[in-house]
């Protein structure tokens, strides 16, 4: 049953243009948008003369931020037969010398780190599964193999393997890829592991890349609210693409230009004003744009954001799934109640990847959405899963020269925006902020009675067990008291009890580094600082090993306990004001 929407919802959504949806992607996806390129700026000039249209002030910064990007990549097998396999090298990978990389070929499956431990990959081309990821391209530097070949579908998509979040501090420069790559299609990856099957195959390898410091734009505007004027909710997503980007990102552009729009025409019922962010450097600097962003205002964002919304390749043909949209548990069941308005779809509770421009988790910005729609995987056209085990993902065409205005669908398109256009709107508008921490903090239980179950007789976390509960049980009070909610000061009590629980329980909850750092784009476990729990189980309980590994989990434990006992006191703080109001 679709819930209902109220009458100036229902205005709002009916106010979404699907000409200007379209004619602004069109617009867009003229342009292929390298970071930094000459014609990302000329993308940028048509989204900046739309905002000026509408009544709104521009700001715009150049950012120097390191970012790189392919320039061609080729395999020339050598043994047992000659032959040349094209294909796509990744941002930020070196080049090979100009002579290439000569080395036997090693089938590695899915690259993951029981497949390294088995194998000697030392000096060897790795062939691997799936797209070019991070991660595997990582070990593969640890290990010291001199490449990777990674076996894409159908066709060979463009990517990034940098592990380090943005550009890199001194400390992490060294983390940056040292090996080259390449992605090939699925054929051609079939066509390497038959000859594996009859013996030695060896190759080399010839990749040229550019990588190092470009300025790069980053363009916002503000629409203040009438109430809360200092304090606003913030939607972004990258201007820059792989092609011509239509899809990924052209539509999600659009969708942001049309919000810009309505939200201007219902300015005056806005209680909190909107802020929206175009990144450059999201796919060829590892979202080195918003990662500036943050690093350089960060203490504004801190003090002044109430979320983050992001918006990524909308509208695409077929994309008919909405229920896997990654959202923060705190904002679940707001969002999900958005999209069951306009979609008859329930949210099924995927968290954040670490992906996406979500360069804001250590400032404590509750955050929704990151891709919104997606193709089935039953569907005629086979999807690329994205962003871990979801069954559905974005079309074929992504990340090719394909992703071109004809995989748009305006329907699907207009229906993405109208999510973005509520949500956005709801999160301006709302008298109390709409996150719910009681599920921040099920979530938070849930996880650690998980990890105490496998690692209990090696570490107590009964001590943590017992603060998520008594934080459950002082939301559970915090929440009764809002019922009760009237007054604007208790409007004041309520939003920023809620603002302070998040700049506490999103960085704990979704990184390991500290308030100030961005953790690394790798999968990232709830409670990452935890993690190496699983460790123990396969160390000897008298080595130095597992004893030094038991001491800093014991700090990582402090940090936990720490936050929850932090925002058990906030909240109670809160409740006790509400109560005597």
């Amino acid at each position: 049953m679709r819930s209902t929407s109220s009458p100036l919802e229902k205005r709002i959504m009916n106010d979404v243009s699907p000409d200007l949806l379209m004619q602004h992607t069109n617009e867009i996806a003229k342009y292929v948008r390298i970071s930094g390129s000459e014609d990302e700026a000329k993308s940028l000039e048509y989204v900046k003369k739309a905002l000026h249209s509408y009544g709104l002030k521009v700001e715009e910064y150049q950012a120097e931020t390191y970012v790189g990007y392919p320039e061609s990549a080729w395999l020339d097998l050598t043994d047992p037969e000659t032959r040349r396999i094209g294909g796509t090298s990744n941002a930020l990978a070196p080049s090979t010398p100009s002579n290439g990389t000569q080395a036997e070929i090693l089938y590695l499956g899915l690259g993951d780190e029981e497949a390294f431990s088995k194998a000697s990959v030392e000096g060897k081309l790795l062939l691997l599964e799936g797209l070019a990821e991070p991660e595997v391209a990582h070990r593969a530097d640890k290990h010291g193999a001199a490449g990777e070949i990674f076996i894409n579908d159908t066709y060979a998509h463009e990517g990034i393997v940098s592990v380090v979040w943005g550009t890199p501090r001194a400390e992490t420069a060294q983390l940056l890829p040292r090996t080259p790559c390449i992605s090939i299609t699925q054929q051609d990856g079939e066509y390497l592991k038959g000859l594996l099957k009859r013996g030695r195959v060896s190759a080399n390898l010839c990749t040229r890349t550019w990588r190092g410091w470009r300025k790069i734009p980053v363009v916002t505007t503000d629409l203040p609210g009438k109430v809360e004027r200092d304090r606003f909710t913030m939607v972004s997503g990258h201007i820059d693409s792989w092609h011509y980007g239509a899809m990924d990102n052209g539509t999600a552009n659009a969708a942001m230009l049309e919000l810009a729009r309505l939200m201007t025409k219902y300015r005056n019922h806005l209680r909190r004003g909107i802020r929206i962010a175009f990144w450059s450097g999201h796919s060829h600097g590892r979202y080195a744009g918003s990662a500036w962003y943050a690093d350089n205002f960060w203490l504004e964002l801190q003090k002044k954001c109430v979320a983050h919304v992001n918006v990524d390749s909308l509208g695409g043909r077929g994309a008919t799934v909405l229920s896997e949209a990654p959202v923060m548990s705190s904002a679940r069941d707001f969002a999900s109640a958005v999209i069951e308005k306009i979609a008859d779809q329930k949210l099924v509770g995927r968290d954040l990847s670490r992906a996406g421009d979500q360069s804001f988790i250590g400032i404590g910005m509750p955050s929704i959405f990151m891709d919104l729609s997606e193709v089935p995987n039953d569907a005629a056209e086979k999807p690329v899963a994205l962003f871990g085990p979801a069954p559905s993902g974005f079309g074929w065409w992504w990340h090719t020269a394909e992703d071109t205005p004809d995989k748009i669908d305006a329907k699907n398109l207009v229906r993405d925006t109208q999510v973005y256009a509520l949500v956005t709107f709801g999160l301006c508008s709302a008298e109390v902020l709409p996150f719910d921490y009681r599920k921040t903090a099920e979530e938070i239980k849930r996880t650690l009675v998980s990890l105490d179950r496998t690692t209990k007789e090696f570490f107590d976390l009964r001590s943590l067990i017992r603060h998520a509960d008594e934080l459950s049980a002082a939301l559970d009070r915090f929440y009764r008291a809002t019922r009760r909610t009237r007054s604007k000061r208790q409007f004041e009590v309520v939003n920023d009890a809620l603002m302070e629980l998040g700049h506490i329980l999103v960085p704990v909850t979704h990184s390991s580094k500290d308030r100030f750092d961005h953790e690394f784009a790798v999968p990232v476990p709830m409670l990452p600082c935890l993690r190496d729990l699983n460790r123990f189980a396969k160390l000897d309980k008298e080595s130095d090993e597992f004893k030094f590994l038991r001491n800093g989990l014991r700090r990582e434990s402090n940090r936990v306990a720490y936050a929850l006992d932090r925002a058990v006191e906030v909240i109670e703080r809160a409740t006790n004001d509400l109560r005597q109001r």
